[in-house]
């Protein structure tokens, strides 16, 4: 009963705090104060002893909450691949032949995915209480992560920040396909940094890894971190050698063999491939638009020719080019271009007010765990080995971003690595704290 009394009074607090905020700031910046302070005396005041089952709850209350009150539309290629997902379910799969999918074939693992699970239930909810039911894993298995490489409290005050981060709750009603791909990655590291790397194992990680590439098409950024990583952690090149052959060969057999049984079985000519992997250059790259999707580029998608010149000529104009990445940096790291991403414009749900703080809290309260990184680096020369996995993630993640098209959506997968990496900071400001009120408490003593 205790447990459930200062459970129930710091849910009143948030929403005597989320009250103020409203009523008096809409820069956010009150409410991001107040959340990770509620967060940190919950867990520091509230033993939970089963916290992963607790963590499992809140986050699908939360998420299916969110869903339901946002009630997000389906847009963009969202909308075409949830529309080809239904034609399966009536047999029609003349949609592979459309110019969409011709030139980007990967997205049709996503819509044979939605189509089998609309098979069950034929419902556009359902679908996106499953993409909340991966995004609790994937921040179940955040909360292993950390818990392992640092301490429990850190681990739980992570898990949290992340459980109640603003835009993967949105992301999870817009029938995204970055959950289910995040999910199948995160087991694979989990299993990759954790468990001991025999064959099984390592085998089981390129598989995982398969999938989730199959998913959407992130696979290339965490094969690299591996190899990476084994490289600067592991002195012996046979052992380098193997796990790294181990992990590739069975994440080729999935990835290429799904698009082989594609091309047998003549659902298409492309199996998975992506046609047009310049594209994401020719965008990137675009001066005007700041690297960001637009219409106007549009008109190079049926002249490969004409899209290679262009590609050339933007990024041969090199006195632009430092205001482009900096541009670049801000949409992709600092969330600079949310209010186009959550599609405010259109939105009728809430005052302008409210959107206001809730684009300012989600671009503060992610600038905060950015902080917490330097923070934890900053002269730190007891850093465990696995955080340098999810250093070098983020570092291959801003490399190419500089280079291709940005948007607020594709922070899902590097975001997890900055929250994770966010707990070096939060331990070395609890262990602070903690020494302070020793100190006092020691004093109050002797005195």
């Amino acid at each position: 009963m205790e447990k459930i009394k200062k459970i129930f009074i710091y849910v009143m607090l948030i929403l005597i705090g989320l009250f103020i905020s409203i009523s008096t700031l809409e820069n956010g910046i009150l409410l991001s104060i107040l959340s990770i302070v509620v967060i940190y005396l919950f867990v520091k005041k509230v033993n939970i002893k089963r916290f992963s089952l607790f963590l499992i709850i809140f986050c699908l209350v939360t998420k299916i909450v969110a869903i339901l009150l946002l009630n997000n539309q389906i847009l963009a290629d969202y909308y075409i691949m949830y529309d080809a997902s239904e034609k399966v379910l009536f047999k029609d799969l003349s949609f592979v032949n459309k110019f969409y999918f011709t030139q980007w074939g990967y997205q049709l693992f996503h819509v044979f995915y939605q189509a089998l699970m609309l098979k069950f239930i034929n419902n556009i909810i359902f679908l996106k209480i499953l993409n909340c039911i991966y995004s609790t894993v994937i921040t179940v298995v955040i909360y292993n992560i950390v818990k392992k490489i640092s301490s429990e409290k850190s681990a739980r005050i992570v898990s949290l920040l992340y459980a109640i981060s603003l835009y993967p709750l949105y992301l999870n009603g817009i029938l995204g396909n970055q959950q289910l791909a995040m999910m199948l990655m995160l087991i694979a590291i989990y299993i990759f940094l954790f468990k001991k790397r025999n064959i099984v194992n390592l085998l089981l990680v390129g598989f995982l890894m398969g999938v989730s590439n199959l998913e959407r098409p992130e696979g290339i950024v965490y094969i690299l971190t591996i190899i990476v990583y084994i490289i600067f952690t592991n002195k012996k090149f046979k052992e380098i050698l193997k796990n790294v052959m181990l992990i590739l060969i069975m994440y080729l057999i999935v990835t290429n063999g799904a698009s082989l049984a594609m091309i047998k079985f003549n659902i298409n000519e492309i199996g998975f491939r992506n046609s047009n992997p310049q594209w994401k250059f020719l965008i990137g790259f675009n001066y005007k638009y700041d690297g960001k999707n637009n219409i106007e580029d549009e008109i190079y998608l049926t002249d490969t020719k004409k899209e290679n010149e262009e590609i050339i000529r933007r990024i041969t104009d090199f006195k632009k080019l430092p205001n482009l990445f900096y541009q670049k940096i801000k949409i992709q790291w600092l969330y600079d271009d949310l209010d186009n991403t959550f599609n405010v414009k259109n939105n009728k749900q809430f005052s302008k007010s409210i959107i206001d703080l809730i684009l300012n809290y989600a671009k503060i309260i992610n600038l905060v765990i950015i902080i917490f990184i330097f923070i934890g680096l900053f002269k730190n020369k007891k850093i465990n080995n696995v955080y340098y996995f999810f250093l070098i993630n983020i570092f291959i993640y801003f490399g190419i971003y500089l280079l291709i098209e940005v948007a607020a959506r594709y922070y899902f997968n590097p975001q997890v690595s900055i929250i994770i990496l966010s707990s070096l900071g939060i331990e070395r400001l609890i262990s602070t704290l903690e020494k302070n009120n020793f100190k006092k408490n020691k004093k109050i003593i002797s005195n």
